[in-house]
């Protein structure tokens, strides 16, 4: 009986995995704080739309570090297992997967050539959960009836 492929991709992949969703859960946070510091009281003031639409790209750069942030570890952990030789390779691969491109990568060794699929499994899901919390702090921030 062969050893199941993707067995040691799956326990290696456990680390990166745990450390986006607690990254991006302190993002999402930061932007739930921010929200209750700063959205909260432009909706009980008449505030202009420019301040919403500030207000608004601030919680998108606060997003977008949080996927930055998930790219990193994962790009470390390509370099840690030594499946890549450099930070600009780990970087450009982690990139591309997180964000599900995943054109014209490098290819990983062949044991290892699907840990790719469980980082754009987790960056679908990061970015899924991204959406949701812009969609409601949106949602809130235009809001006709407040």
């Amino acid at each position: 009986m062969s050893e199941f492929e993707y067995g040691r991709q799956i326990l290696a992949a456990l680390i990166p995995i745990a450390l986006t969703v607690v990254v991006h859960g302190l993002g999402m946070d930061l932007v739930r704080l921010s929200f209750e510091r700063f959205g909260k009281p432009m909706l009980r003031r008449s505030h202009n739309a420019g301040a919403r639409t500030a207000f608004m790209i601030g919680v998108v750069g606060i997003m977008i570090l949080s996927h930055f942030c998930a790219i990193v570890i994962w790009a470390l952990t390509l370099l840690s297992l030594g499946l890549l030789s450099g930070i600009e390779q780990a970087m450009f691969y982690s990139m591309q997967y997180y964000t599900t491109l995943g054109a014209n990568v490098h290819k990983l060794p062949d044991p290892w050539e699907g840990f790719g699929g469980f980082e754009a499994m987790t960056g679908m899901l990061m970015f899924g959960w991204s959406t949701a919390v812009l969609a409601l702090v949106g949602q809130k921030m235009h809001s006709i009836d407040d």
